[in-house]
């Protein structure tokens, strides 16, 4: 296939699964309110703990200003496509994808990416609201450059977070289910990226190891980029690190891509 007809392919895969991801527009909203559950809860509990003590680092402005960005930021980079990819392997319906000239790789990329961008053209106009309603207590001041950088950080987040869906669910080669392994990494995940509580409240030996993890790149170093707590200069170094993650991680899912073939068989039609 010349790259032209390639790039036409996935960009057709890319519509199909944007018309198809539009039916679900009543999904996606309830989806975001539901979200706000979590970001209400962990508010206040810090919230809470700011005013009764005098160490906290962080103040009522600097809290809400960080977990309504790491709201945005979870918009972006939060994937749903590791038990679509575990369901095509454990129960055979890999066999069609194999026959189709392009790469199963891609094509999950163009089903999962317009999810993406409808959850977050629709939710836009409830994360407006909350912004008029909080703005008393958001200190957001982002420039035209810190936008372009802090897009570019949630990208590579995002993709981190494709390919770590992508390999847990090729272990469908090896284990039937993959759920428990997912709800783990997903536990280590929500800590290790800063959704549960902002990271700089941990000791600097913890936030080091932590920061050795590639999770870091889905939700905190974006959100503290765009807080003002990172330079420039340090998360453009983060952005060629996270992107050193995504080929680390692409290397994996090829080896283990590799492998499973070698293993998978299906029968019947």
């Amino acid at each position: 296939m010349s790259g032209g007809a390639a790039v036409r392919t996935y960009c057709r895969i890319f519509r199909t699964s944007l018309a198809s991801q539009l039916e679900y527009r009543v999904n996606f909203i309830s989806s975001f309110l539901f979200s706000l559950v979590p970001f209400g809860v962990n508010t206040l509990l810090w919230i809470a703990a700011a005013q009764g003590s005098e160490d906290m680092p962080l103040g009522t402005e600097d809290i809400v200003t960080y977990y309504f960005v790491t709201l945005i930021v979870s918009n972006v980079t939060t994937t749903v496509s590791v038990f679509r990819i575990s369901d095509d392997i454990r129960l055979g319906d890999l066999n069609r994808h194999l026959l189709k000239p392009c790469s199963y790789a891609l094509y999950q990329l163009m089903l999962d990416l317009p999810q993406r961008v409808v959850f977050i053209v629709l939710n836009a106009v409830p994360l407006t609201i909350l912004y008029v309603l909080l703005q008393k207590h958001i200190a957001l001041h982002p420039t035209g450059s810190n936008v372009i950088v802090f897009a570019a950080l949630s990208a590579a987040g995002y993709l981190i977070n494709f390919l770590i869906d992508f390999l847990i669910g090729l272990y469908s080669f090896y284990f039937s289910r993959v759920s428990s392994l997912y709800t783990s990494i997903r536990v280590l995940r929500n800590i290790s990226a800063g959704t549960i509580f902002p990271l700089l409240l941990l000791p600097d030996s913890f936030f080091n190891l932590l920061n050795l993890l590639p999770f870091i790149h889905t939700s905190y170093i974006p959100t503290m980029f765009l807080l003002g707590h990172i330079p420039a200069e340090a998360a453009c170094a983060g952005i060629f690190k996270a992107i050193g993650w995504v080929f680390l991680l692409s290397a994996a899912c090829a080896l283990l891509w590799k492998r499973g073939m070698r293993r998978y068989s299906a029968y019947g039609g």
